[in-house]
């Protein structure tokens, strides 16, 4: 029976058998296959595991085991990764997915990287009241480019309103800055309404977003920064940095409900 618990608990999660160091001040290296960081505060050590050995151009799946500064697994945890190239001024188009499988351990699938270079992954972690950071780089990812990876829509829909993929939200927003222009940063005022018309208040709202022709993101990290009530919401740090056809995407998750919805904009 031991033997058979053993063996299950290897299936769900490869790392749970390895060994902690001895004698460990501090978050530690467990896994000989990981790269290690400790993050700046020095609040988590974050070891991180490239599936298939290195990053390519491409998709990507990597797992990430947490440990606190007591070299404690980190369970519960809310997790973030966001690949970067920096040289270019930009991220990816779809932000990766995150599960938690138990002892420390999450998965990220998703990491797809549109061109080769010098790539890095920034790693948010939130447990409680305690957050901090670290930034993997990976200098030399190789393959071939991923360009033209979606073509634009001949009847591209510019509105500013749309009805989220599921048509749970009418959602629409206004840029402070008119017209939008590239390379000014910005702020928008989103506002998020049931399918029905009344205000969503106290939703949870991440941005992504990039551009579709070219296979990467947006070249900052918009987040929402101020609820401003009535179902309006501030979005900050809205940048864009070429002419082109581009795409702001709002995941959207109120009480028991979740969407995402779309935007496009033609910029000169």
């Amino acid at each position: 029976m031991r033997t058979t618990i053993i063996l299950v608990l290897v299936l769900i999660c490869p790392y749970a058998t390895h060994a902690k160091a001895a004698d460990a001040q501090g978050p530690q290296r467990h896994y000989k296959e990981s790269s290690f960081k400790v993050t700046d505060k020095g609040l988590f050590g974050v070891e991180l595991v490239v599936k298939g050995d290195k990053l390519k151009v491409g998709s990507n799946s990597i797992d990430i085991i947490i440990h606190d500064k007591d070299d404690k697994d980190v369970t519960g945890a809310e997790l973030s990764v966001t690949p970067r190239m920096s040289s270019m001024g930009h991220g990816v188009l779809e932000k990766p997915v995150i599960m938690e499988r138990g002892g420390g351990v999450y998965s990220v699938d998703n990491v797809d990287l549109p061109t080769g270079g010098n790539w890095e992954l920034k790693i948010r972690i939130k447990k409680h009241a305690m957050e901090d950071n670290t930034i993997f780089d990976f200098p030399d990812v190789k393959g071939n480019a991923v360009h033209a990876i979606s073509g634009r829509p001949s009847n591209l829909d510019l509105s500013s309103t749309r009805l989220s993929a599921h048509k749970i939200f009418k959602v629409s927003f206004t840029s402070k800055l008119a017209p939008v222009v590239i390379n000014r940063m910005h702020s928008w005022e989103l506002t998020v309404e049931t399918a029905d018309g009344m205000p969503v208040t106290g939703a949870l709202i991440t941005v992504g977003g990039g551009m579709p022709q070219h296979g990467h993101g947006l070249p900052t990290e918009p987040a929402v920064t101020e609820e401003l009530g009535n179902g309006r919401y501030l979005v900050g740090g809205m940048k864009f940095s070429m002419p082109g056809w581009w795409v702001v995407k709002f995941h959207i998750r109120a009480k028991d409900k979740e969407d995402t919805v779309t935007f496009n904009l033609l910029l000169r």
